[in-house]
């Protein structure tokens, strides 16, 4: 039974704070308060995603990150993640990362940033945020072992 307080109709906290980093080292993940209003505005975002993928459901990989844990993954100082404003995905049912990405840019989704990551790896994920009021709707894509993030969706 998920005793985690629900963040959306279909995202808990639990796994919003969730991080095999942070259990592998032992950090202590957990969201603080005033960042609550973010990671619920965040999941709620999701759940339009979650609709725009027929309704299968997502996984997040990624979501806050705590600064010694960001720091650990090497996440940059600036990162969305740190401010409970985004979040790395998968949607197996629906299809591969970039399935998803081209759906999700296609679909119009109000977002900041989506990265399609490690695109030419079996590990490919998405990354999107979310700022309300000021999102930029940036597109990138990032290759792994590249440091590069290049416009639009790429190969």
């Amino acid at each position: 039974m998920n005793t985690s307080p629900q963040l959306s109709p279909h995202f808990s906290l639990r796994e919003f704070t969730a991080s095999q980093t942070a259990a592998q080292y032992n950090i202590d993940n957990s969201l603080p308060v005033n960042m609550l209003e973010n990671a619920a505005y965040t999941c709620e975002q999701l759940e339009k995603i979650r609709k725009q993928l027929d309704n299968k459901p997502i996984f997040i990989s990624s979501g806050w990150r705590c600064p010694i844990l960001n720091s650990k993954v090497g996440g940059s100082a600036g990162s969305d993640h740190a401010k409970a404003r985004a979040v790395d995905i998968h949607c197996p049912q629906f299809g591969t990362a970039r399935q998803i990405a081209e759906a999700l840019v296609a679909a119009q989704i109000d977002f900041d940033q989506l990265i399609l990551e490690s695109p030419n790896t079996p590990s490919a994920w998405v990354h999107i945020g979310f700022r309300k009021g000021a999102n930029r709707r940036q597109v990138l894509t990032k290759f792994a072992g590249d440091k590069t993030y290049y416009v639009g969706l790429k190969s």
